[in-house]
């Protein structure tokens, strides 16, 4: 952090803070879930025998995925607000931050925006029961983010992995003065703090 601490006073080292808060972030919410393995074994579902990939089936779990990325979201609503903690009573706003600055990227969780069922049903329910709510169920098939009540948790890993790289790439672009810099800075400056 003592690093960091001074990498923040440098103009010039834009583009390395972004990289570190990318990295920062990046392995600490979505990493596990990028874990390739061609290591297979046998696995029976419903009747069907097949060989599938032993680290696809035994730990890629979407309820812990959208976990992960529900953690995510308030971590980086924090970067994009320059916040040390969300405010009591303010987690959904800060999720609504997360979605309008996906609208403004033309990312797909834009299509959470104006859904106050995400923060409700789906972070609420995996954070504090270990369980959706509302009908809505989580799947990793890969082929629409939301479908009805269903939303896909390796789409929204994607598109939120996605979100961050398009984060990484307006701290590099924009100027230092600006506000999205001036609440990048000051949330760093609460991380420094807080592990002093």
């Amino acid at each position: 952090m003592s690093k960091m601490e001074l990498l923040i006073t440098d103009e010039s080292k834009k583009c390395e803070i972004a990289e570190y808060v990318f990295e920062r972030l990046y392995t600490r919410f979505l990493k596990i879930f990028d874990f390739e393995s061609d290591q297979k074994a046998e696995y029976e579902k419903f009747g069907d025998k097949s060989n599938r990939k032993v680290f696809e089936e035994e730990y890629k779990n979407g309820f812990i995925q959208l976990a992960a990325c529900s953690l995510l979201i308030e971590t980086f609503a924090a970067y994009l607000s320059g916040e040390d903690e969300t405010p009591r009573g303010k987690s959904q706003n800060r999720f609504k931050k997360v979605f309008q600055y996906a609208e403004a990227k033309e990312n797909d969780l834009q299509t959470f925006k104006d859904n106050n069922h995400f923060y409700e049903r789906i972070r609420c329910g995996l954070l504090h029961q270990g369980e959706t709510k509302g009908k809505y169920t989580i799947t990793r098939k890969g082929f629409k983010l939301l479908y009805n009540e269903k939303i896909d948790a390796y789409l929204f890993h994607k598109s939120l992995k996605e979100l961050l790289k398009s984060y990484k790439k307006d701290l590099c672009t924009k100027k230092w003065d600006d506000e999205l810099w001036d609440a990048c800075r000051q949330k760093i400056r609460h991380t420094i703090n807080n592990s002093k």
